[in-house]
């Protein structure tokens, strides 16, 4: 994890925005996937009269933080498919295998079998949906914005 995240994982410009301009995450929900997502995010940004001009230019700023530490994630995967040892080149996608696999057979066990703690048991299904399939669903695909913004490029 980034320093722009806390130790739970949740963004820095999610937490600020969920405090400061609730009503933006709302409506950025219903129109990220049809249109380019970091742009509506700095119009919705710059409109928003509860925010202090201060608090818009923090609020890009992490925004562009966190765009940049997919881009290094990407930028790293690069380098790596260069090497010539061939597990270095692979390492990303037998990561991936592995999380897929160890996350659609808890996903089936605690969905199908009895479970002993069920509030553990959501618990884990919220952090694996959340965070690991989401992370590797954005690092192969992207999110709207990233790949919008890499698009342009």
């Amino acid at each position: 994890m980034g320093s722009h995240k806390d130790k739970t994982g949740k963004t820095k410009v999610g937490m600020f925005l969920q405090k400061f301009a609730p009503n933006i995450l709302d409506v950025v929900g219903n129109v990220l996937p049809d249109q380019g997502a970091l742009g509506i995010i700095k119009n919705l940004i710059d409109k928003d009269d509860k925010l202090t001009p201060e608090q818009k230019v923090e609020a890009l700023e992490l925004l562009k933080i966190d765009l940049e530490n997919t881009k290094d994630a990407r930028d790293m995967q690069k380098i790596a498919l260069q090497q010539d040892d061939l597990f270095s080149k692979r390492f990303i996608y037998y990561l991936a295998i592995f999380w897929s696999v160890t996350s659609s057979a808890y996903f089936f066990l605690a969905t199908f079998t009895k479970v002993i703690n069920e509030e553990m048991a959501d618990i884990i299904l919220g952090f694996l949906l959340g965070t690991v399939a989401g992370s590797i669903i954005n690092f192969f695909y992207g999110s709207s914005a990233g790949s919008k913004e890499k698009d342009r490029k």
